[in-house]
């Protein structure tokens, strides 16, 4: 670095105004650096968290559906035929609830739940198999 006293005091004036200047730009350079760095910390914390918010909603929604199929396969279950009369499939009983007047006089003439459980079994209708459907 070069001894100042030798330099005359235009020069002087003249390289404190462009040290002046070199300060100024390198200070508002170092401003938009940091503003640029906030700016991409407050883009990523939203992404983040909208990020957090679409998972916490697909479970809010995964949940939702699974609850929906257990109480669809329950009722399926408790709407089932489980017990059916062999000689008239109009009488049937799902097992839930009072027993039948049916079901009792089965029983009193000496024939089986079990009987009509096969019964519901055997004679329940069952889906038309794809193979014969027609187009």
């Amino acid at each position: 670095m070069t001894e100042l006293k030798s330099y005359p005091l235009p020069e002087l004036e003249a390289l404190a105004e462009r040290i002046k200047a070199e300060i100024r730009k390198r200070e508002q350079e170092e401003e938009e650096r940091l503003q640029r760095e906030a700016h991409a910390a407050a883009q990523a914390e939203r992404e983040a968290k909208e990020a957090a918010e679409a998972a916490e909603r697909a479970a809010r929604e995964a949940a939702e559906a699974a609850a929906e199929r257990e109480a669809a396969e329950k009722a399926a279950a408790s709407a089932r035929v489980r017990y059916m009369h062999p000689s008239n499939r109009a009488l049937t009983w799902n097992g839930v609830g009072a027993t039948p007047d049916w079901i009792q006089a089965w029983l009193t003439t000496g024939g089986t739940l079990y009987a009509l459980e096969v019964a519901a079994e055997k004679l329940a209708p069952r889906p038309i198999p794809g193979s014969f459907r027609k187009p």
